[in-house]
């Protein structure tokens, strides 16, 4: 494997990784500060959050997958600076 293809594989995994800290970070508010919006929804119903729905959270494990995740972006746009969309097949 080449050092791009690394380069790419290690972007991908990245995505992956904040796809999976933004859903245990939806799953713990659902579960605390937004538990009332939570029951607003009947099971099997879809809501979007973005990230910077959790901006003002007080619970600090949200603030702590809140900064992970803002973490993982900021690497992940460094990457995509350096490399360019084109090398990472984006």
């Amino acid at each position: 494997m080449t050092y791009q293809e690394k380069v790419k594989n290690a972007f991908g995994v990245l995505e992956n990784a904040k796809i999976q800290v933004f859903i245990a970070l939806v799953n713990v508010a659902m579960h605390s500060e937004f538990k009332a919006i939570d029951e607003l929804f009947e099971e099997g119903e879809q809501f979007s959050f973005r990230s910077s729905d959790f901006d003002h959270a007080l619970d600090p494990n949200i603030q702590s997958l809140q900064h992970v995740v803002k973490s993982i972006e900021i690497a992940k746009n460094q990457m995509l600076g350096y490399n360019g969309a084109n090398n990472l097949d984006l």
